[in-house]
């Protein structure tokens, strides 16, 4: 777990459950999730809260918001019944985001070759 010495990590627990719990398996899923692109990587932070508290239902919110060293951030959230599936599912959105923006930027460096080639 070298890369989390390279990145900074902040989990903010709002539903005080089991903190420490929480944080161990926010960093291992995380870079997990996020490992190919873990250099890249500035910050990460999560944040979880318990919508309707002791109610009951869907009311386990994950929001993830990461900076990547270009200055770049990324944000997604997702609320599921257990808190561990709001991470996953945040975190499998967080992914597709960012690999959706260096798809767009890859294409926008293609075309902006293939214009100055063409000019």
């Amino acid at each position: 777990m070298t890369r989390s010495s390279t990145m900074q990590i902040q989990v903010i627990d709002q539903q005080q459950v089991d903190p420490q719990r929480l944080r161990s398996m926010f960093i291992i899923r995380a870079l997990r999730a996020l490992d190919r692109l873990a250099p890249g990587i500035l910050k990460i932070v999560g944040r979880f809260r318990d919508l309707n508290g002791p109610k009951g239902g869907v009311d386990h919110a994950c929001t993830i918001e990461v900076a990547l060293r270009d200055g770049t951030r990324f944000r997604a959230e997702a609320r599921a019944e257990q808190i561990l599936t709001a991470l996953d599912d945040a975190l499998g959105r967080l992914v597709r985001r960012i690999d959706s923006a260096r798809k767009r930027q890859l294409t926008r460096r293609h075309d902006n070759l293939l214009a100055y080639d063409a000019g």
